[in-house]
């Protein structure tokens, strides 16, 4: 399914030897705080997946991500496919270039209580999660702080998700999400650039004429 590994971002959009555990009170409102002090950003992300019903090993995919403040973010995947996810801050779209077909969505029947809630300054970490001791290793080769968190609205594609961040700044480096399968994705961001002045078009899509419309019906 082409839009599978875009759909899982949103869905989850989810002994510690070797890991900087992080134990600071009052962490989480240091976190929350830079990241709403972050105008803007570009930069090269990682994306690993691992799935429990399959023998297969992690997939890989790797972009570009762009965020403005408020609520505007844009994930160009280029490998191993090229696909697009792109918002505004008021809708989303989700776009295969190879088949030529565009999801549409309305972004706040996706935020809601969401680690997308976070990634797009509109939530709060202290609001939307709990959080909770380190439950498993999901992040790798780490460098910074980690805090493990749980929703707490209740979700069934979103179980917890983990965060590494940079011991100093407390800039996002690493997220981790666990589904209720035992499903996980990891999201690694690179090359990081901040306070830009990206432009409002980088953040909107045109449906040309030859592209199959589908657009969420439970809107």
């Amino acid at each position: 399914m082409k839009y599978y590994s875009l759909i899982l971002l949103l869905v989850f959009l989810f002994g510690m030897s070797g890991q900087s555990v992080a134990k600071e009170t009052g962490l989480l409102q240091l976190i929350q705080e830079q990241y709403q002090n972050i105008r803007s950003f570009s930069g090269h992300f990682i994306q690993t997946s691992h799935r429990t019903n399959t023998k297969t090993g992690p997939r890989k995919a790797e972009g570009k991500v762009y965020y403005k403040q408020p609520g505007k973010m844009r994930w160009l995947y280029e490998a191993p496919e090229e696909q697009l996810l792109v918002t505004n801050g008021e809708t989303l779209w989700l776009f295969d270039p190879l088949l030529e077909n565009v999801t549409i969505q309305k972004l706040e029947k996706l935020t809601d209580g969401t680690a997308l809630s976070f990634l797009l300054g509109l939530g709060d970490l202290r609001s939307d999660f709990l959080r909770r001791e380190i439950s498993q290793i999901l992040l790798e080769n780490v460098d910074g702080l980690i805090v493990e968190l749980e929703p707490k609205k209740t979700s069934a594609n979103l179980a917890f998700i983990q965060l590494e961040v940079h011991p100093e700044t407390y800039d996002l480096q690493k997220i981790a999400l666990m589904d209720q399968q035992g499903n996980s994705r990891t999201i690694t961001l690179e090359s990081m650039q901040y306070n830009l002045a990206l432009k409002d078009d980088i953040f909107e899509f045109k449906v040309t004429p030859e592209m199959e419309v589908i657009e969420d019906r439970k809107q």
